[in-house]
Formats: structure tokens, sequence, C-alpha cells
């Protein structure tokens, strides 16, 4: 059964009688146990519902308009939570005393087809790939890292082995499930050989195996009887790009995509931007964040133009950033030429998890209080993977005590940097703002140095 949490004033869900605290049981004769469930069994047009309320059962029966939406919320599906201790998992370099949720290391192949997030197929039964192709939950994006079945247990820090992960690739491309997949990269672990050999094993598959991300692992200072990880240098960077140019320009050549797409991270810690579009195919790692620094230049040359010549009073704007995302930012506020604007990039240093960690997505509230408190800015515009959608920082701040520790007004921006000036120009239209978290979003936060 799936509980309804509420239901939409004057939708079909409430002219039909359902309530909050109601648990639908079937759909059409269909067993409903989670929301995918939900959503399979009523995409027809008349629906007859197994309801049960108070302990009781009832039948309700619906019918809708093409498009309509029935208005039900959900309560939040119960996650898997994951059972693997990966060597590089961020969860495990976290220092206590934070908010329970963040500590909770799901591994779901539902929210791999709901959110895009990355799943390592280690708890998946029989009946769960059954499920993904009787239901076609597809794609699936895998977290993979590596094909050798012995590395791979040691990347997952697993005691018992589980099946290969080629197996549960070759099925579920037998079944016509399109899969993405992503390779964390921890130097000196899974790349060099091993990385070729990932990458040779993981194009047999494709058009199956549509996409393989590289991302770099990333590392904060709690790593305390952890086993022992490299950070990705500069150096390393470039030698992963090479890989990825490499595997990008033969797979452009012989399947008509670069199929090989290595994080945004890699291009800024070599102080290069993102190559163009083009680059990126139908940017199938979009959900992983690679591609977004060139989705957010290229939004960023389309709407400047919208932006004022003059304002009418001056406004002196503080955009807070991670160390890595100024290399682009920085250049892009330079070039802003309206007049009575002033933008300053305010980088925060992350001293929470180390200086390592140099995303934005990860900036605690108290490394942006200490930036910012007393500066003589007339708005601090937040970067909006720091809030997440019930307005917290990762360390339990709201926005709100945030300005009022700071002493000046605080906004959290949007991923498109003119439609962020306009609203902060529209000064009668400035809201503290929640944000979103990018794993809130489908997309993956890279944290790495």
């Amino acid at each position: 059964m799936i509980p309804i949490s509420g239901v939409a004033p004057g939708s079909l869900a409430e002219r039909a009688g359902f309530a909050g605290g109601d648990r639908i049981a079937r759909v059409n004769g269909e067993p409903v146990g989670d929301l995918i469930d939900f959503q399979v069994a009523s995409s027809e047009p008349r629906l007859l519902f197994e309801v049960e309320r108070e302990g009781e059962l009832y039948e309700v029966e619906v019918e809708r308009r093409d498009g309509e939406s029935l208005g039900f919320d959900f309560e939040e599906m119960r996650l898997r939570r994951c059972n693997n201790k990966c060597v590089f998992c961020f969860l495990h370099q976290m220092p206590g005393g934070m908010r329970r949720s963040l500590y909770f290391e799901d591994d779901d192949y539902r929210l791999s087809f709901l959110h895009g997030s990355y799943v390592t197929l280690t708890n998946v039964k029989e009946h769960d790939l059954k499920r993904i192709v009787d239901q076609g939950l597809t794609p699936q994006y895998i977290s993979v890292h590596a094909t050798d079945p012995a590395l791979r247990q040691r990347l997952l820090g697993r005691k018992a082995g589980t099946v290969p992960i080629l197996e549960r690739i070759e099925f579920l491309a037998r079944s016509g499930i399109e899969m993405h997949t992503q390779i964390v990269l921890c130097p000196g672990w899974n790349d060099g050989d091993h990385l070729e050999r990932t990458l040779r094993d993981l194009e047999g598959f494709y058009p199956s195996v549509r996409s393989a991300a590289l991302v770099p692992v990333g590392l904060t200072k709690y790593r305390q009887h952890l086993p022992e990880l490299r950070t990705v240098t500069p150096a390393t960077a470039e030698v992963y790009l090479a890989v990825a140019d490499r595997w990008g320009e033969r797979c452009a050549r012989d399947l008509g995509e670069r199929f090989v797409y290595p994080g945004d991270e890699l291009f800024l810690m070599v102080g290069r931007l993102p190559p163009p579009a083009a680059y990126y195919d139908a940017f199938p790692q979009i959900e992983n964040g690679i591609g977004m620094v060139r989705t957010f230049l290229d939004r960023w040359d389309r709407g400047r133009t919208d932006l004022p010549n003059d304002l009418d009073r001056p406004l002196h704007l503080a955009l807070v950033t991670g160390r890595l995302a100024s290399r682009f930012l920085t250049p892009m506020v330079d070039g802003i030429d309206t007049g009575g604007l002033r933008a300053d990039v305010v980088v925060v240093d992350n001293d929470f998890f180390g200086t390592g960690i140099t995303v934005s997505g990860l900036l605690t509230g108290r490394d942006i209080l200490r930036a910012v408190r007393g500066g003589p800015w007339d708005l601090v515009v937040l970067p909006p993977n720091t809030v997440n959608g019930e307005g917290m920082t990762l360390d339990d701040m709201t926005v709100p005590r945030i300005e009022a520790d700071a002493g000046i007004p605080v906004t959290v921006g949007e991923y498109d940097l003119a439609e962020t000036l306009l609203r902060c120009i529209d000064r009668e239209n400035v809201a503290h703002g929640r944000g979103r978290q990018l794993s809130e979003l489908g997309f993956y936060v890279g944290r790495n140095r």
C-alpha cells in the first residue's frame, strides 16, 4: 500500500473523496507498493482504486481527462540503504553532530529511475531486476568504478562478493534498458590499465550503455581509520582528460557519440573551461552534473543582453561561491557592463570539510558567514546548491539566520546568472529563497579539489 499524505484542493482526488491518511492498495487490480507502482498502474483514463481507510477497504472509481493531474501527495518512499562501504564514500568522511538525514546512504534503483541517482546494483535481487524490465524503469544510472570483480569488491569495501556488475549490465542491456555509468577515479586504484579495461568493457554494451562519466574522487579532512587514498592533482587530472579525449574522439568516430565524458571539475582543475556544447552530444551525463558549467556559461551568453544598461540607483552584490567555480565565475562578472551594478565574487574556503573541498555545493553556513559578515554589500547572493529545499544549509542554518548574523540582506540565486542579476536588480522581488541541492535536481555534486 502507498499512504496518501494529502490531496490538492479542487483536484480530482479531492472531488473523489480521498483524504490524507488513506492508503491505496490497488489500482485497476494491480497492487501498489510505492510511487513507481502507482505511476505505472494509474496511466489509464479510467481508474478503480482499492483504498484502505481506518481499517476498512473501499472501492473508488474515477475518470480523468487527458493530461489531468490526480492531485495526490504521497509520503516519501522508504529508501533502500546501501550495503557497501566504498573506500571513497563521502558520508564516511563527514564529522559527527550533523542532522541524521545527511548520514543515510541510499542505493535505490527506484531513485535512479526517478531522479538520476547513481546506484551500485549490489542490493538488487532477481525480482528487482525483473521489475526494472517489466515496468520499463529506464534509464538506470549505475556506479561501476571498475569492471574487474576483485577490484570492484575492494572499491566497494565489501567483505563478501556480489554478482559481477557486467552480468547485471548484460541482463539489463538484453532487456532493452538504457544505462549511464560513472567511474569515481581513485588515483592508483582504478585508473591506468584498470580504467582502460573498464571503458572497454562498458563500450561493448553500447548503445544500451549510453555513456561513461569520469568523476574525480573527493577527500575531506575527516578520513581517520579509512583506506588511504590520494587526491586528484592537476597533473593527474591532465592524464584523465587525455584518456577521455582519446576515447571520446574514437567513439565519436565509430559510434557517433563521445561515450566517455570527464567531469567539469577536471577541466577547471587544470585551468580550462569545459568544451563547447557540441562536445557533450545530447548531454547524456547532465544528471551527473557533467556539462553543467558549459550550460551555465551558455545561458549567460544568451541572457546577459537582457541586463539594463544603467541602474536607477547603485547596487553592490556579493556572489558567494567555492574556489573551483570562481575560476569561471570571476571572468563572467568582470565582463558585466551595466552602469551602477557592482558584483564581487566572494570565494569561500571550506574550513568545515577541509580546504581540499572546493565546490560550492558543500559550503556550510558557518563558512559563508565567516566570509561575508559585516561586508560592504547591499545584498549577498548564495549559490542555489548551498541550501536545500527546506531552506537549510548542510550545518542546519537558515537563510534568515545567515542574514541576521551577517548584518546584510541575503538571497539565494538561480542556476542562471543573468536571471539572478535581474532578480536582484528588481529589489522589490528579492526574497530569501530556499534553493535546491543539485542532488535533489538529479545532479551529482562533485566533491574534489
